[in-house]
């Protein structure tokens, strides 16, 4: 049988777990418990960590947001939801996917997203390059007219 996990072994995984990359408090509260971890130890080592600043759901949810917007486009709608997965509280969520980057609307970050697959669409026949475009906007979640528009722009556009 495991040897039950205590408040220090608690703190020092916790330590580990947000040395490599920041975490939600959900995640964590998920990852100590499967480790073992009882439920007191668990809030206590978490309110240790939002007291020395090492987890914060607002600042984590703002920086994903501007980094998944610049990194991997999607639209805000799609962003929100991959917060809420990841645990932050709804009304944050929304909060931090529609004042990320505000410079950058919808159509814009379609753009974006879509003229990082125009070097390997320009190699297809125009309709297949279409399609493929289309469906590649709605998997990021843009809006089915908003796709359209873009793909019209930038696939057929250049012909």
């Amino acid at each position: 049988m495991p040897e039950p996990k205590d408040e220090a072994w608690a703190w020092a995984y916790l330590e580990r777990l947000v040395a490599i990359r920041p975490r939600t408090e959900s995640e964590l509260r998920r990852r100590l418990a499967a480790k073992g971890c009882a439920p007191e130890i668990v809030e206590k080592a978490l309110a240790r960590a939002r007291e020395a600043g090492l987890v914060d759901d607002e600042k984590f949810a703002r920086l994903y947001a501007e980094d998944r917007l610049l990194s991997r486009p999607r639209s805000r709608k799609l962003l929100a939801k991959e917060l809420r997965a990841k645990g932050i509280d709804p009304h944050l969520a929304e909060e931090a996917s529609r004042t990320a980057l505000p410079e950058l609307g919808e159509r814009a970050l379609a753009c974006q997203a879509l003229e990082r697959r125009l070097p390997l669409l320009r190699r297809l026949p125009k309709e297949t390059a279409k399609r493929r475009a289309y469906s590649f906007l709605l998997r990021r979640g843009f809006p089915g007219e908003l796709a359209r528009e873009v793909v019209e722009e930038l696939v057929m556009g250049d012909e």
